[in-house]
């Protein structure tokens, strides 16, 4: 059975947004909203080691590396563009009670 984490109330992570959570083993993972809907990517880029979270661009359902900007659909956690061509780990993400919560 996964593990369950509590990031935060849902409305903490506007439309079109990305916020960084920690997972207790200390893996960081990016949460995205993409009109209402929660995803959940590992944060680093698998081309170089940028953070998505903090340097990343949401627009629509695809997440731009802020270094070299390939692309991944946060849905899917698929690689978009060059020179990024590995995907990206995705998690399951629910929202109960106003609370966003990931499976890991």
């Amino acid at each position: 059975m996964p593990n369950t984490l509590v990031v935060c109330p849902a409305g903490d992570v506007p439309s079109g947004t990305i916020r960084l959570a920690v997972l207790p083993d200390g893996r960081r993972l990016a949460l995205y909203n993409v009109g209402g809907t929660f995803y959940a990517t590992d944060d680093t880029c698998t081309h170089e080691q940028a953070s998505l979270a903090e340097e990343g661009m949401l627009e629509g359902s695809l997440v731009a590396c802020g270094w070299h900007f390939c692309t991944f659909d946060v849905t899917s956690g698929a690689a978009c563009s060059a020179p990024c061509h590995e995907p990206l780990k995705t998690y399951p993400v629910s929202v109960v009670d106003g609370m966003v919560r990931l499976e890991y």
